[in-house]
């Protein structure tokens, strides 16, 4: 392919995702700051202080289904220690539709009501930027935004690649923009300019965003051929008498600093409970869930382990991609970071579209002239 061919493959692609990559780019932006927003929208539900220990996860269980005896416990995010309140995903019983509330890990006091998984701003907003809204529409795929926005990563991708060898030459003067010349030039070299020092952070968040959103749509796609339709909780799926506290506290001796964040409760038949926690490495882009301690939801015994310190190349390198999307890893410094950043396919967009119109425009003009030319020659 030829650098003039590859040129109009990445103006057309470009307008094509011009507007998917408006909302995906904006709420992204915005979701780097989900916690901060949080804080500062549902003070009362997600912010906790941390004035004594964690009651035990045993105590805390029985608390919240005390509280909440319609819903059973699908899923446990633990996040006290960090100043946030715990969340909690339920299933409301004799239907398997999943809701979210929030949990004082230190009182056992349930701070929020439970509501649909989108219902807050900040998880609308979660939605619109991975699925585009375009999910469980009726008559449609049931998961058609999230192959959607797959596809979209993949085009940034592309974007981001073709923009680089298009322009490679521009590296010798990537900080340079000739404002005394006219508007279009101006543009250019803003386009050339944004694009060039945005591609490498654009790159990773298409690599990861697409990584994520296609897996998901495999995995739903195959849990529907599997299972057409997911299970209707009508009871709890693992023995009231099992005992989280000692899972939680006996997980370390699987894992070696093996510390619980998350808690996976069985939802089908058969499933076991899954501890997903962090551990000391010197890599900080590991995420927070990397390693896994499985127990048997009817006896509590264990049953295996998962170290993530102990896996290949490839498999901790995906592990990293939680991070690098969100853009977490370094504090407040990445998180601003990629929030400009994120922000650059909105100006590459709105400068490559001017960039576009005014050339079609002057070709538009040369024909114009050829044609008159030609009659009057």
């Amino acid at each position: 392919m030829t650098k003039k061919q590859l040129f109009k493959l990445h103006s057309w692609v470009g307008l094509l995702c011009l507007l998917p990559f408006l909302l995906i780019c904006l709420t992204g932006s915005l979701l780097v700051f989900k916690t901060e927003i949080d804080r500062i929208l549902l003070p009362d539900e997600t912010v906790v202080f941390a004035s004594e220990e964690r009651m035990l996860e045993d105590d805390l269980l029985i608390a919240v289904r005390q509280q909440l005896p319609e819903y059973e416990l699908g899923s446990w995010e633990l996040l006290g220690n960090n100043g946030e309140a715990d969340r909690i995903y339920l299933i409301k019983k004799g239907t398997n539709i999943w809701f979210k509330a929030h949990l004082n890990p230190y009182t056992g006091k349930v701070l929020s009501t439970p509501e649909h998984l989108h219902h807050y701003l900040t998880d609308w907003l979660v939605e619109l930027h991975y699925t585009l809204l375009l999910n469980d529409i009726d008559g449609l795929d049931e998961h058609l935004g999230t192959a959607f926005t797959s596809i979209f990563a993949l085009f940034l991708i592309f974007l981001g690649i073709s923009g680089l060898v298009i322009y490679r030459q521009f590296w010798k003067r990537v900080l340079t923009l000739r404002w005394d010349q006219r508007l279009l030039v101006v543009l250019s070299d803003i386009h050339k300019m944004v694009g060039t020092l945005s591609s490498p952070v654009l790159l990773i968040l298409g690599v990861t965003g697409g990584y994520y959103n296609i897996s998901i749509y495999i995995h739903e796609w195959q849990e529907h051929q599997q299972r057409p339709e997911h299970h209707i909780m009508q009871k709890r799926l693992y023995v009231d008498d099992v005992s989280i506290t000692e899972m939680v506290v006996t997980a370390p001796d699987y894992v070696a600093g093996f510390k619980t964040t998350y808690i996976l409760f069985p939802t089908e038949p058969n499933q076991n409970i899954t501890l997903f926690g962090q551990v000391p490495t010197s890599n900080p882009l590991l995420s927070d869930y990397g390693s896994m301690v499985t127990f048997d939801s009817q006896t509590g015994q264990y049953l295996s382990r998962y170290d993530i310190r102990e896996q290949g190349f490839v498999t901790v390198m995906i592990d990293t991609f939680r991070k690098l999307h969100f853009g977490n890893f370094a504090g407040l410094a990445s998180k601003i970071i990629y929030s400009i950043v994120g922000l650059a396919p909105i100006l590459l967009g709105i400068t490559g579209l001017y960039l576009w119109y005014s050339r079609r425009r002057k070709r538009i003009k040369q024909r114009t002239k050829t044609k008159l030319a030609s009659l009057y020659s």
